[in-house]
């Protein structure tokens, strides 16, 4: 469980920080987003429309969100590739390092 939160904050990419801050271009309709809100608040939702001002958008239960844009200290975006780096190289080490270790050919 712990390994699964670990993959899913490291494999996401930041849109919006303190040091990019946010810009209209930055987020785009139909894709999904973390927010992270100024008061420690996260919100994960597929966005649906912008304007300058706010953020609307619908998460997988079609719960509907309204941000403020001025309330939003950091976006995040998933990253699979990623993920899916992180878990073929931890196969990988599991497989070749005792192998590597005992001196033996992978699978003896």
């Amino acid at each position: 469980m712990l390994a699964a939160g670990v993959l899913n904050v490291s494999c996401s990419t930041q849109i919006v920080n303190a040091e990019k801050p946010l810009a209209d271009a930055s987020l785009q309709i139909g894709k999904t987003y973390t927010f992270v809100l100024r008061n420690g608040e996260e919100k994960k939702f597929r966005i649906v429309s912008q304007d300058g001002a706010s953020i609307k958008g619908k998460d997988i239960d079609d719960k509907v969100y309204h941000i403020n844009k001025s309330d939003i200290a950091q976006v995040r975006k998933p990253n699979p590739l990623g993920t899916a780096g992180i878990i073929a190289g931890g196969v990988a080490a599991a497989v070749l390092i005792p192998a590597y270790i005992s001196n033996k050919p992978v699978g003896q």
